[in-house]
């Protein structure tokens, strides 16, 4: 007799919440491209609803999988559609027109940057000429710094002024795209003030915050008050409650640079910690069976910590896996891993559908994807006796599993790889166990200062004695490795080449090793083509980095600095290295010319010195003015005659002369601030 099943079934069918997260994740991508009226897509899901019932009646499986497909699809663009603020008429920004004054309220600390502190506001109403109306919507006021700290903070409403600007990106090549990341957080506009533009309407109430942004600021406090070495308190309360406004650039780009970064966002491995604290203090519950108590008691406090951090999105996510798998243990139902994931992501986009461009949000995924695919088979391929060795053993093959898929998604996003990820990983995760618990008993032995001022100093040793640690690693690491280059066809071929192999190892199927030869030669086409191409180029660009030109030529994968403002290094760097990288020119040559007039692809150049004299014959294609001191604009063209003037930061007034004199003058003008940086190639 036959026992059920009578096959192995597909991934598909033993975690069904794939065929769902297709269709919600097409959905998503495709409210970017397919701008519809709201009404036909109403009408769309109507006659695809309608379909679907009849379906159900006819018991066709085929029409009742692709209708409901498509209704979910539907269901996904709407879920855009009522999440993107710009359809609510309520929002800001369609009042930017009419409103002299805007109330918001401060929804996040100060944050300090270079010239001034990072404020978000939320929007509550705009004030226009004979009346009031609610507003919504959020936004940056950046203030400017004025030698004083900021007087306002989290929780104060305050009236700004009408000085609203789009969120734009510098324009400089293979940049972040820090507009689009805003959009995808309903943010479009900023503003920069000095204190007197902003009036305090109504000072932040300690007794209407919430519960749990209550709890989260007398963490904050606690730690602040018993741990005294900044550098250790940023990374505490960074990795304790998930507020980074303490943590500073360096240790980030340390810890990122040797594949440790994860340990600063609130994530699985938090409420794992988090829920071993709970159960060591319920550890009276030894019997299996009551086993489920505890998944009972600590289900509503992971929630009330996650909610306390932030609710970031690696939280969230971390949380409702778990609280699948508490539910499960619960109700004693068997949990497949890999379908809770599906239903957790599911969850999360139906929640907030632009989380799927977030890339904390896809690493967080493909990092516990490739724990679920390959920790198992790697765990097994050695069975240490020894208990130490064991743990030991587990922290590699998790670390190892991990990388496998997050590895590409790394690269492809930060240009760079960790060779000694493995020894980082390893250290880390004795570190981040130790720190965590150090830091929860700071806070709970905080009503005696002697032992929780003595806990602090245990912190601070240990952060010291391992961001030495992540510094020795840092320095091991190749500089080629910082620069690493893959577009999103090679990002595909690559996780392509990975699964086949995968499908090979653990499955044993032969065509899975065609596909592998197939997406490795096409892979590695790519990039000797990248390769020809870089040695090939020669570019030249101009950076919108700063008041004064910072200008480069490229010389096959070389690049030499022609202009620039030392006193602006690190944000010429912030604007240079990703065109460096993208370009495989992350080398210093000695290939600048011997004068500023050069011919790059064809067409002259000239770098202009308002001190320097030029022949009177001189008649360069482009001229790049380096400064923009106080020159004559008519006369510089009727001495060069040049077909465009490529234009450094200058005061309003100084451009609208240079703007006249185009209007006049067959002459084309690229202003860097609002153009970009130029590229002639």
């Amino acid at each position: 007799m036959k026992r059920w099943p009578l096959h192995n079934p597909h991934f598909w069918e033993s975690a069904p919440f794939f065929r769902l997260l297709i269709p919600l994740v097409a959905g998503i991508i495709s409210y970017s491209f397919l701008q519809v009226p709201l009404y036909s897509v109403l009408a769309g899901l109507a006659i695809i609803l309608a379909a679907f019932i009849i379906s159900l009646k006819s018991k066709r499986s085929t029409f009742f999988f692709f209708s409901s497909q498509a209704a979910l699809f539907l269901i996904s663009w709407l879920l855009c559609f009522a999440n993107d603020v710009r359809n609510n008429k309520r929002w800001f920004g369609h009042k930017l027109n009419t409103a002299d004054l805007f109330e918001a309220r401060i929804t996040e600390s100060p944050v300090e940057k270079e010239r001034s502190f990072k404020m978000r506001v939320s929007v509550l109403a705009t004030l226009e000429p004979g009346h009031l109306s609610s507003a919504t919507g959020d936004g940056f006021v950046y203030l400017v710094k004025d030698g004083k700290a900021p007087k306002f903070k989290k929780g104060d409403i305050v009236l700004l002024p009408n000085r609203w600007k789009p969120i734009k990106n510098a324009g400089n090549p293979f940049e972040f795209d820090y507009a689009a990341y805003c959009a995808q957080n309903n943010l479009y506009y900023q503003q920069s003030l000095s204190a007197k533009d902003i009036v305090l309407f109504q000072a932040a109430a300690t007794q209407s915050a919430s519960f749990t942004s209550r709890c989260h600021d007398w963490c904050m406090q606690q730690l602040a008050r018993y741990i005294d070495d900044k550098p250790t308190l940023g990374l505490i309360q960074a990795m304790l409650i998930g507020d980074e406004v303490n943590l500073d650039n360096e240790t980030r780009q340390s810890f990122a640079e040797t594949g440790i970064v994860h340990i600063i966002a609130i994530s699985g491995g938090n409420v794992a910690i988090f829920f071993l604290a709970i159960s060591l203090l319920l550890w009276w519950l030894k019997h299996k069976r009551h086993q489920w108590i505890k998944y009972f008691i600590a289900l509503p406090l992971v929630w009330l910590y996650v909610l306390m951090a932030g609710a970031p999105p690696s939280a969230v996510r971390a949380a409702i896996m778990f609280s699948l798998l508490a539910i499960g243990i619960i109700l004693q139902k068997n949990n497949n891993s890999l379908n809770t994931l599906l239903a957790t992501a599911f969850v999360l986009l139906c929640a907030e559908p632009m989380w799927l461009y977030a890339i904390g949000f896809q690493l967080s995924f493909i990092a516990v994807l490739s724990l679920i695919l390959f920790y198992t088979p790697s765990y097994k391929l050695y069975t240490p006796g020894n208990k130490i060795v064991k743990a030991l053993w587990t922290t590699i093959v998790a670390s190892a599993a991990a990388e496998i898929l997050t590895a590409p998604l790394v690269v492809y996003y930060f240009h760079l790889f960790p060779l000694m990820f493995l020894v980082a990983n390893v250290v880390a995760y004795l570190f981040m166990g130790l720190v965590l618990y150090i830091g929860m008993a700071v806070l709970l032995f905080s009503f005696i200062p002697i032992v929780a001022g003595a806990l602090g100093q245990i912190c601070i040793w240990l952060v010291r004695a391992f961001d030495a640690v992540v510094h020795w690693l840092q320095r091991l690491n190749p500089e080629s490795f910082y620069y690493l280059q893959m577009d999103a066809v090679e990002l595909i071929l690559l996780y392509a080449l990975i699964a086949s192999v995968a499908i090979w190892l653990l499955r044993r199927e032969k065509s899975a090793i065609f596909v592998a030869l197939v997406a490795s030669c096409a892979f590695l086409f790519l990039l000797c083509d990248d390769q020809h191409t870089a040695v090939r180029q020669q570019k030249f660009v101009a950076y919108n980095a700063g008041k004064h030109i910072h200008a480069e030529l490229i010389n096959g994968k070389r690049y030499s600095v022609l202009y620039t403002d030392t006193s602006q290094q690190v944000k010429n760097v912030y604007a240079t290295k990703p065109t460096h990288t993208a370009w495989l020119a992350w080398q210093p040559g000695d290939n600048r010319p011997p004068t500023d007039l050069f011919r790059v692809a064809g067409y002259s150049l000239l770098l202009y010195h308002d001190s320097l004299s030029y022949p009177e014959n001189l008649h360069p294609d482009y001229v790049v003015l380096c400064e923009p001191g106080n020159i004559d604009p008519a006369q510089l063209y009727e001495r060069l005659h040049p077909l465009c003037l490529i234009l450094p930061q200058m005061p309003e007034a100084q451009l609208e002369r240079w703007k006249a004199m185009a209007g006049r003058m067959p002459v084309e003008l690229h202003y860097l601030p609002d153009d970009g940086a130029f590229v002639l190639e």
